[in-house]
């Protein structure tokens, strides 16, 4: 009788191993997975510069008889901006704005100093420089987020215009349809570019996994499933690989 019961036990045992699981505690703590949206993003300062920057300069030493800007003055295309010694008379070049005036009237300017700079506020774009372990996951067109601290309740929509290596840094462009009323050259804004985004993810307790692997409960029989993770928040970790099924039970510790 006893061989016969030890017999049975050893069939059930050895059904429960072929069918790839071992029936589950009651005991056991479980929660079920998460599906949620995930957005990854790389954060920088940028800077909000002008398309169009001019420094006006001259070739040879010259006297400046007459200034007609100030700092801050509007200019359109073909406005008189300075008048040097000969009644010679330079022009800006577009329309925008006096951003700088480095002279004034009756001043000796030499050759190739800055008299003054001209900047056009009505097309800008942002500037921002990145390291390399963040420049890896940029890519032009890349959806970008810009705010200023000055307008927190307003989000600028954006994307990755240029990505260019300048003088030992990475450097990003960001294009935006417009800027907010206010908005001036050379302002600094928070830059956040979305590098990887997913709808439906799948997130599991991180106090779950254990070298890579993780016990799931499913159909009633306890699996062990090899996962792969990337850290979420609040104690959940994204499983980018693995067999972990919306409807499993996660067992944690």
């Amino acid at each position: 009788m006893n061989k016969r019961r030890y017999v049975v036990i050893s069939i059930v045992a050895l059904l429960v191993v072929i069918s790839g699981g071992v029936i589950c505690s009651r005991n056991e703590k479980t929660l079920k997975p998460k599906i949620g949206p995930v957005v990854e993003a790389v954060y920088a300062l940028g800077i909000v510069t002008p398309y169009k920057e001019f420094s006006l300069r001259v070739g040879m030493s010259t006297k400046i008889e007459r200034l007609f800007v100030w700092e801050g003055d509007a200019v359109s295309a073909g406005s008189p901006l300075v008048q040097l010694d000969g009644g010679i008379i330079l022009r800006s070049p577009f329309s925008g704005t006096i951003a700088k005036l480095n002279r004034k009237e009756n001043e000796i300017v030499t050759a190739q100093e800055s008299i003054m700079t001209i900047v056009d506020p009505k097309k800008m774009y942002v500037r921002l420089s990145l390291d390399q372990e963040s420049i890896i996951n940029v890519r032009k067109k890349q959806k970008v987020q810009v705010s200023f601290e000055n307008l927190r309740g307003t989000i600028i929509a954006g994307y990755v215009s240029r990505i260019y290596p300048s003088d030992g840094e990475f450097v990003v462009t960001v294009d935006v349809d417009s800027f907010p009323e206010g908005v001036l050259p050379y302002m600094t804004c928070d830059v956040a570019i979305v590098v990887r985004e997913k709808d439906r993810a799948l997130f599991i307790p991180q106090n779950a996994v254990i070298n890579n692997m993780v016990y799931v409960i499913r159909n009633r029989k306890k699996l062990m499933v090899k996962v792969t993770t990337r850290k979420f928040k609040d104690g959940w970790l994204e499983v980018l690989e693995g067999d972990v099924k919306p409807e499993d039970s996660i067992v944690v510790r």
